[in-house]
């Protein structure tokens, strides 16, 4: 009767699956019914000058893995903008590659004025609902051209991209470049920490006693994944005992008001900024995180880093590996990979880990 049971569910299961699927794919026709039909139309490059990005419904890690292409484009002369939420604002209006960037309200997007561009490009087009997103916001933009990445809808886009197996998020970069004419072997992740946030940690760090920092971020996104606080205090304890060792847990701001730590190499930060969390990183000898904004973030700072992630798909689909698409990048970066069954977070193994590299 249990077997009865499970296959019924099952069933419920794929069917409601593939009822959300034909009802997106229905929002997708009709936010397309205006859009011009770019589908085999030829981009000719030399009338590019300026290139948008939609960047919506995403975190700061994702920003962070394409500073890549945006260096390479920037630096190939072309003006980039960016439509971000204002939640992300502070971050792309001090990214020193980005020129323009417009804020939308996803729960508004026709109050988003309209914008001139000569080519979009959507990295994200085979995440569903970030396919919706990208066409909801072409109706907000006039453009020449447009390329993206995967995603069931060819009608507004010059080119799309075909997914590969364990792809990596800067593989549909070099793709990208690839058709631009770009060459490309270092799409590497690169930040500027803005001079007024590193005065502030500079000054800020002026207090400590230390020869090494370690910065922890115990919080992710989803909560399964953070940090439990036994966790957490067994981690920032045992590697503050390393000689000369102070530790900085950093992370959102409402959860770090419910830390406290008796002892004084370890330090809460209740930064009012992002960057400032950046520059410290940026002056750090080791960062652990189970954020994978923080884990890019120390990527692209060229710092060493402890990336703690565990096993888990993108849109349910077992070809979207989030483990392989958003692996950290550099030869300072170490993934370590749990899951909540076979193989549970073991906090000696991180800190072996981090003593190791703190001492190489």
């Amino acid at each position: 009767m249990k077997q009865v049971i499970s296959f019924v569910k099952q069933l419920n299961r794929q069917r409601n699956i593939k009822t959300k699927e034909l009802k997106r794919r229905f929002k997708l026709l009709r936010a397309s019914k205006n859009i011009k039909d770019n589908r085999n139309k030829e981009i000719d490059m030399s009338s590019v000058s300026r290139i948008l990005f939609p960047f919506v419904d995403l975190g700061i890690g994702d920003a962070v893995c394409h500073t890549g292409i945006w260096r390479e484009l920037k630096q190939a002369g072309y003006t980039l903008q960016i439509i971000a939420e204002e939640r992300n604002r502070d971050l792309f209006e001090k990214m020193t590659f980005i020129d323009e960037v417009y804020i939308v309200n996803l729960n508004d997007i026709q109050s988003l004025p309209m914008i001139d561009t000569d080519l979009v490009i959507s990295h994200y087009s085979w995440m569903k609902r970030k396919e919706l997103f990208d066409v909801q916001l072409l109706q907000r933009v006039n453009y020449q051209y447009a390329i993206n990445f995967g995603g069931w809808l060819k009608k507004p886009w010059n080119k799309t991209l075909p997914i590969t197996n364990d792809f990596h998020i800067t593989h549909p970069q070099r793709e990208i470049l690839k058709v631009l004419g770009i060459a490309s072997d270092d799409l590497l992740y690169s930040l500027s920490v803005p001079m007024k946030h590193d005065s502030f940690i500079t000054d800020y760090l002026a207090s400590y006693d230390y020869e090494k920092i370690v910065v922890i971020n115990p919080f992710a996104s989803v909560e399964e994944r953070s940090l439990s606080r036994a966790q957490l205090e067994k981690m920032a304890t045992l590697v503050s005992q390393q000689d000369n060792t102070h530790v900085f847990i950093v992370g959102e701001a409402r959860k770090l008001s419910e830390l406290h730590f008796d002892s004084d190499k370890i330090t809460v930060c209740k930064f009012n900024s992002l960057w400032d969390a950046i520059a410290l990183i940026e002056k750090a000898d080791l960062v652990i995180s189970v954020d994978t904004a923080m884990v890019h973030i120390a990527c692209a700072l060229n710092k060493k880093m402890i990336g703690i992630y565990y096993s888990m798909l993108l849109d349910h689909n077992s070809a979207y590996q989030g483990n392989i698409i958003f692996a950290p990048v550099g030869e300072n970066a170490h993934q370590l990979i749990f899951d909540k069954h076979n193989n549970k977070i073991n906090v000696e193994r991180i800190v072996d880990k981090a003593h190791t590299m703190l001492n190489s």
